[in-house]
């Protein structure tokens, strides 16, 4: 009696062994029109397609993301009454003049509906930035990248995917060359 219960613990074990891998041989063999089908649904998660979005620039201008396919993209978004923002904004500066020549944007985003537009004016004087800004006026982006916390920045492949989110800050100059130099990699 012992031996056949052991006999049917086995085989059990064996079933469900045959079965997992009949189900991981079936996942894996997806064709890659499915994977690449996957990658489209735009979230703002690591592994998503960026959302797309169209906001005015400081200069009046506007610049819509997907116009910027093919290139890798560095999106902040901050505050003028951020504190770790106005410490990382002259990080952001240098990069942006770092990288310029490359197939690379830094795009920072105002979250001109909880800022003001003196303060705002004060900050760039302040920092001598340079770099694009654009402005969110109605929190549209920002609800739409499901921003909780700032700063918050999202590294963006050539393709659209988001690579990586960096909530907080400030964040490191190093580790932006790193995640820059890793995302410009082809």
């Amino acid at each position: 009696m012992k031996d056949n219960l052991i006999y049917r613990h086995r085989k059990l074990i064996l079933f469900t062994y045959i079965l997992f891998g009949f189900l991981i041989l079936i996942i894996t063999r997806l064709p890659q029109s499915a994977i690449a089908e996957y990658h489209n649904y735009s979230q703002p998660v690591k592994g998503f397609q960026a959302p797309d979005f169209s906001l005015e620039s400081i200069q009046g201008d506007y610049v819509r993301l997907s116009d910027l396919r093919g290139k890798v993209i560095l999106l902040n978004f901050w505050a003028s009454w951020c504190p770790p923002c106005r410490y990382e904004m002259p990080t952001f500066q240098k990069l942006f003049q770092q990288y310029q020549n490359q197939k690379f944007v830094l795009l920072t985003i105002n979250l001109t509906a909880q800022d003001s537009t003196n303060a705002l004016d004060a900050f760039i004087q302040k920092y001598n930035l340079t770099l694009p800004i654009l402005l969110d006026k109605d929190g549209k982006v920002a609800r739409t990248y499901q921003i909780q916390s700032l700063p918050t920045t999202f590294i963006i492949g050539a393709n659209g995917i988001i690579q990586d989110i960096i909530y907080g800050g400030p964040v490191s100059e190093t580790l932006l060359q790193i995640r820059i130099n890793q995302a410009l990699k082809p």
